[in-house]
């Protein structure tokens, strides 16, 4: 049989000859985009000129309108932003290394003397940086502040005359998820016991924490199955203090938490300036025991940061060099806000209040009382 005849196609027409004979070459179609990127990546300042001003020469002329689809005329306006934007980025970065070049041959030709001087970069203002002057401010070195302390309600905690003995309990009303929280909190608070509240009044209950030698006591309210409020009265004259609670993280969902082995903490305060923060500073300071002991390794530390104290409890090791120290958290995790202070054991009706938080405090943010 014999072969097939193929069909002629465009690619078996003779390619055009010049008048010598010799094959016509095509000239190369030079994308638009391609010649854009190759000016802005080799171009001399002339050529980002030129480029740009016939930019704005297609943007005057406004050639978007003779394309009817919508979409191709919005890629083409944004595609000319773009380009443009790019030009003046290039541009400037160029007219910035004449500018460097310049002030380099300067300085060269300048004696030592007359060189300014090197001036570090300003650190970044956070608003705790710029919080306002507040009168209540004090030095731990003052000597009013220093007697007012040596004298107030814990006076006998920090002369070690006892060690914390501390009684939790609920409100009235309360769930069983509340448990979860007190079962934390009874993990990091050494002498620390724990009573069903059933419904009994918090007079009673002050006046048989009194009788057992207990110094302080801890209500839990909560809201929603979760830990809501933090009321600590310390036994015997007060006073008391109620703050809310934020973010409870518990132990259990903490990545790679610890557990607690049950030594005496290291307790780390961290700006309390004002007499208040001073006051609820000793607060705090005055559930734990006096003595550290060191053996164990853990950290509970008491941030203040715009009136909010943020709870952490870590366990610590150095590193060979004693240069670093590797941190691991045993949980939970909490911040807390101050309610109110109110002098001598706890008494919402007649009870004498030294200071109440009031939403108008919160209008000021730089602003702070703790």
């Amino acid at each position: 049989m014999g072969k097939k005849i193929r069909a002629k196609t465009k690619k078996d027409k003779p390619r055009p000859r010049n008048k010598d004979g010799t094959l016509i070459k095509k000239k190369k179609i030079v994308k638009p985009e391609t010649h854009f990127n190759k000016i802005i990546k080799t171009g001399t300042e002339n050529d980002l000129e030129n480029e740009m001003e016939k930019l704005n020469e297609l943007n005057k002329n406004n050639p978007t309108k003779n394309t009817k689809n919508k979409q191709k005329r919005r890629e083409l306006v944004l595609l000319r932003r773009h380009m443009k934007n790019r030009l003046l980025a290039k541009l400037r970065r160029l007219h910035q290394k004449r500018k460097d070049a310049i002030n380099n041959d300067d300085d060269e030709d300048e004696d030592e003397d007359n060189k300014k001087e090197y001036k570090p970069k300003q650190t970044t203002k956070t608003i705790d940086m710029m919080r306002e002057k507040d009168e209540t401010m004090v030095d731990e070195n003052d000597k009013e502040m220093k007697d007012a302390l040596e004298n107030d309600e814990y006076k006998n905690y920090f002369n070690n005359e006892y060690t914390p003995q501390i009684l939790i309990t609920t409100s009235i009303s309360h769930t069983g998820g509340i448990f979860r929280f007190i079962k934390e909190l009874k993990n990091f608070l050494p002498n620390s016991y724990f009573y069903y509240r059933k419904k009994f009044d918090l007079g009673t209950i002050m006046k048989s924490a009194i009788e057992k030698e207990f110094t302080d006591i801890i209500v839990i309210t909560e809201r929603l199955r979760k830990p809501y409020k933090l009321l600590l009265i310390h036994l015997p004259n007060g006073p008391s203090m109620e703050f809310k609670l934020f973010d409870v993280i518990y132990q259990d969902e903490l990545d790679g938490h610890g557990v607690a082995v049950g030594y005496n903490p290291e307790l780390m305060f961290r700006n309390f300036k004002t007499t208040l923060g001073y006051r609820v500073q000793r607060a705090l300071n005055a559930l734990f025991p006096k003595d550290e002991e060191l053996k164990g390794r853990e950290l509970i530390t008491f941030q203040n940061q715009r009136d909010y104290i943020f709870f952490r409890y870590y366990r610590y090791i150095f590193t060979d060099n004693f240069t670093d120290v590797n941190l691991q958290e045993i949980g939970p995790r909490f911040a807390m806000r101050l309610l109110y202070v109110q002098k001598g054991l706890y008494d919402p009706d007649k009870g004498d209040y030294e200071w109440v938080y009031k939403d108008k405090m919160g209008v000021k943010r730089r602003k702070f009382y703790l």
